[in-house]
């Protein structure tokens, strides 16, 4: 069974790793073993548990409560909750879990019974994106086969809320999205495309794997208006070879780069070249079209 480092159960709860080291030591919460340098690793029970009485805490329950009570007094306590917010929370967290514990297909009966509750917008905006993002696979994953499997389920998801679009209403204006390479997971650039078709923007979709040569091609044909991509660290495709490719191709085009969501965010570099966080990149290429 995989174990989880201190750093994984904070990005997963949003709890800082001083906070649960203090939550370990005063209420005794959970008991991490170690590995062979000393760090903490966590079971997936744990981890569960951790989420659990983070969710609750966030919503006003006292930690020296939740510290007493069972794992699963906690989870009845959750499901006396009634409002929508806390049911997407949990529902971020059952995805999560299950993601590392359950048999193949499971993870995706979860979100069909998540599509009986809520209708599939609200499914990808509320769920499933915050959960890539938590996780990860938004950008990339660690090529495991549960991730794997969860990427499939949730790729079917994402064109199905892309194919359930309504017609396209501004056609003025385009916008390309693509990846430079294959070595990124494409969620995020299907969930730009969903993003954008649900509001009526025409957008020319190239998926990953993306050359220079690919993109001159394109401009050449379809001049866009806007380009979107995102980069990861590390990557070969530089800004700064883009935007010499739209100079010539595609001059009155905007390069609109999406960074890694745990990088800084990089200053503006030219009038026709930003780069932002994913989501600030997205709702900007919102506004150009108000």
């Amino acid at each position: 069974m995989k174990n989880f480092t201190i750093n994984d159960v904070e990005r997963f709860s949003g709890i800082k790793a001083h906070t649960l080291r203090v939550w370990e030591r005063r209420y005794a919460l959970v008991h991490p073993g170690r590995s062979s340098g000393n760090t903490r690793l966590y079971t997936i029970d744990e981890v569960k548990k951790i989420l659990n009485i983070a969710l609750l805490k966030k919503n006003g329950h006292k930690m020296s409560v939740l510290a007493n009570i069972s794992s699963e007094s906690i989870e009845d306590k959750i499901e006396q909750l009634s409002n929508d917010y806390i049911k997407w929370q949990k529902a971020i967290i059952d995805l999560t879990i299950n993601m590392y514990t359950s048999e193949p297909g499971s993870f995706e009966s979860i979100l069909d019974g998540l599509l009986i509750n809520w209708p599939i917008d609200t499914l990808i905006e509320k769920i499933i994106f915050p959960f890539l993002n938590i996780t990860g696979l938004l950008w990339t994953g660690k090529k495991l086969n549960e991730e794997h499997l969860v990427v499939t389920a949730i790729r079917k998801k994402l064109i199905f809320a892309i194919e359930s679009c309504d017609s396209i209403t501004n056609r003025d204006k385009t916008v390309l999205l693509f990846l430079p390479d294959n070595k990124q997971l494409d969620l995020g650039l299907l969930y730009a495309n969903y993003f954008l078709k649900k509001k009526g923007i025409h957008v020319l979709y190239l998926g990953s794997d993306v050359t220079l040569s690919n993109l001159k091609s394109i401009f050449q044909v379809q001049p866009p208006s806007y380009v979107f991509t995102y980069l990861l660290p590390n990557h070969h495709l530089l800004p700064e070879q883009l935007l010499a490719c739209l100079n010539i191709y595609a001059p009155d085009a905007k390069l609109i780069i999406a960074e890694y969501c745990f990088n800084p965010v990089s200053p503006i570099l030219k009038n026709n070249h930003v780069q932002l966080n994913y989501m600030e990149a997205l709702d900007l290429l919102h506004t150009y079209f108000k």
